[in-house]
């Protein structure tokens, strides 16, 4: 007998007995809807945590630490009876603390001198910044400015970047700025200048120099941005003129981090390990991989609730197909003496499962489906932006979970279509 033959039969056996049919392809599509969910979920959980990790740093960029060691237990200092008062004293206690865990020109040359590095840049401290003067109102007020150091992505309300970096003499403002530093909206704020008073060390930290900067971007507070403050941001060559002009130039130079840039992005986890063995090193690429074990083991929860769903699901399919030979054991027996093959009979009750199994799927996934068309009201109720989605379709997965649903449903048939091949023909026809 013809495979499609024996399809069509299947498919025929089961309308006849429409009511268990759909009892038993709902019972599995309990189990599909919550897998189906769950790879939904987890299909935008990772997309969602790829764009905000993508948004908090640059993936070819290592942050560099000196290592910090629990220190052994000492004596307290005492107070040394010199001519140095008790305030001076302190001064040089944390002078020395902060020399031992800051990075030096020494460790920034050692950095630049590891394999498939490709620039090394340290953090200029920006605190010789007295006040940020806005040519909007020219008020002056004392702002903290960080340094744009890589090209990690920015949300932006007006204005351009090239690699989403500053260049030299530019400088990006936050829209929460805006209003207060007297430009109308973010777009007039775009041209104008912010001028920084630098203090000297040399002048007793008096301002000593100011140095104008063009607002070229106004950034934005973003959900899908990690770890965002509002603040003044420069390039890294106006840091460094900034570190320059106000450090004290009798003493080294010190700088609180480095960040060290790789040639490639498969190098990353290589050079981080190189950098390692001498000091604390991470990058976004290690906060990626902790967020999507979260996500994973979020999803692989939600999928184990469908698993014993779709377990459940199995006895019903072996109980029902049980009920079905028994039920038509007369028919098999006159299919058997009408010269049907009982590795054809075998087939046409594994179908009969097939087509239960894929029913029940498709019930599953469709409605899962259309749960997606919750996701504007998913991201308004946890006050994330407009167009994030959160439950998100992949053919490709849920392809695979209808397939594999048709071949749990057609080994649970197995052992039913078993016994029919096995029945005895002449014993088959004498049961009414």
């Amino acid at each position: 007998m013809r495979r499609i033959d024996i399809i069509k039969r299947a498919g025929r056996n089961l309308r006849q007995s429409k009511g268990r049919t759909i009892l038993t392809s709902l019972a599995i599509s309990v189990g599909a809807f919550t897998i189906s969910l769950a790879l939904m979920a987890g299909e935008g959980g990772r997309l969602y945590t790829n764009s905000m990790v993508d948004a908090a740093g640059d993936k070819k960029v290592i942050m560099v630490n000196k290592k910090i060691e629990s220190e052994k237990k000492e004596e307290l200092p005492e107070y040394n009876t010199s001519e140095e008062t008790g305030e001076e004293q302190l001064d040089k206690q944390k002078v020395a603390r902060r020399s031992k865990y800051s990075m030096s020109d020494a460790d920034i040359t050692k950095l630049r001198k590891i394999s498939h590095v490709q620039t090394v840049t340290p953090a200029y401290s920006t605190a010789g910044v007295a006040y940020a003067q806005s040519s909007g109102n020219g008020k002056k007020f004392a702002l903290e400015v960080a340094v744009k150091a890589d090209k990690t992505r920015a949300e932006l309300a007006a204005g351009k970047l090239d690699d989403f970096m500053p260049k030299p003499g530019e400088i990006i403002i936050p829209e929460t700025y805006v209003k207060q530093l007297g430009f109308k909206d973010a777009q007039s704020a775009i041209g104008q200048t912010i001028t920084l008073g630098l203090r000297s060390a040399e002048q007793s930290g008096e301002v000593a120099k100011e140095m104008s900067l063009k607002i070229t971007a106004v950034d934005k507070e973003s959900d899908t941005i990690l770890y965002y403050q509002p603040t003044l941001r420069i390039s890294t060559a106006d840091a460094k003129e900034i570190y320059e002009f106000s450090h004290d130039k009798s003493q080294p130079n010190e700088y609180s981090t480095a960040l060290v840039s790789v040639d490639d992005e498969k190098n990353i986890d290589a050079v981080k390990d190189e950098i390692s063995k001498d000091y604390s090193a991470y990058s976004i690429q290690d906060v990626r991989k902790t967020l999507l074990t979260m996500v994973n083991a979020a999803q692989a929860a939600l999928a184990g609730f469908g698993g014993l769903a779709l377990l459940a699901s199995v006895f019903g399919i072996i109980n029902t197909m049980y009920i079905s030979v028994l039920e038509r054991t007369s028919q098999i027996g006159l299919m058997k003496a009408l010269g049907m093959s009982g590795r054809d009979i075998g087939k046409l009750f594994r179908y009969e499962a097939a087509w239960v199994g894929l029913l029940g799927g498709l019930i599953g996934v469709g409605l899962a489906s259309l749960v997606t068309l919750l996701n504007p009201v998913i991201a308004s109720a946890l006050k994330l932006s407009a167009g994030t989605n959160l439950l998100v379709i992949n053919p490709l997965h849920i392809g695979l979970l209808v397939i594999g649903l048709v071949a749990m449903a057609v080994i649970s048939g197995w052992l039913p279509s078993r016994k029919a091949t096995k029945l005895d023909p002449i014993e088959a026809l004498r049961t009414e």
